[in-house]
């Protein structure tokens, strides 16, 4: 099994030059090829992405997944429904789109029903992550896995934002360490590293529910 790389015509239909920059396309695309190369060493059952956005991991977690829902938050999922979610759910029949939000998700998804759950670049977005982390834990099954990816915030980080052109941004309220200190609280770290290529630019942490 190959990590799947969606079609660049559904690319570029997000609009998002970053998306197509070459050199930005070496980080974006390194870090979920880490995730798949993880997880397709497993046949997994429900896997659920929060904050899937336009998709681009839907596919291949559609090759080693039972069934995949990719979901994120309203109006988000409205507007990348429309533009690439749609198109890239008529091509994998175990796929479904569902709207929710991570800080209620039992609400939306079944308690302890998901092998896996997936979140790139997620958790810094978002103020309560403490409340995020429970309802993920909540609806994975004992011993169920989940996977976090997280910018580092460092000075390389920053630099390498602005040489592409992402001046004056930074994740409010967020604190890499404090949220890894959170994720260890509420699961057990099976696994971790830096990316691109062992380089700090993002984290990922694999984890499982105790």
């Amino acid at each position: 099994m190959k990590f799947i790389k969606p079609q660049m015509s559904i690319i570029k239909k997000s609009k998002i030059h970053l998306y197509t920059n070459p050199i930005v396309g070496i980080v974006y695309w390194s870090r979920l090829k880490g995730v798949f190369n993880y997880l397709k060493k497993k046949r997994c059952g429900l896997t659920l992405e929060i904050g899937c956005k336009y998709g681009f991991f839907l596919p291949s977690l559609c090759q080693i997944s039972d069934k995949v829902i990719g979901s994120d938050i309203g109006s988000t999922f409205d507007s990348c429904e429309k533009i690439t979610l749609k198109e890239i759910q008529k091509r994998y029949a175990n796929l479904e789109l569902k709207k929710a939000d991570a800080r209620r998700l039992s609400n939306y998804i079944d308690e302890s029903s998901c092998d896996v759950i997936v979140a790139i670049s997620v958790l810094e977005h978002i103020d309560d992550h403490n409340g995020a982390i429970k309802e993920i834990r909540q609806c994975l099954k004992p011993d169920g896995i989940f996977v976090c990816v997280l910018p580092s915030e460092n000075w390389l980080y920053k630099l390498a934002r602005i040489l592409v052109g992402c001046r004056g941004y930074c994740h409010k309220h967020y604190d890499l360490e404090r949220l890894q200190a959170n994720l260890r609280k509420n699961f057990r770290e099976v696994k971790k590293w830096n990316c691109p290529f062992g380089i700090p630019l993002f984290f990922t942490g694999i984890y499982e529910r105790k």
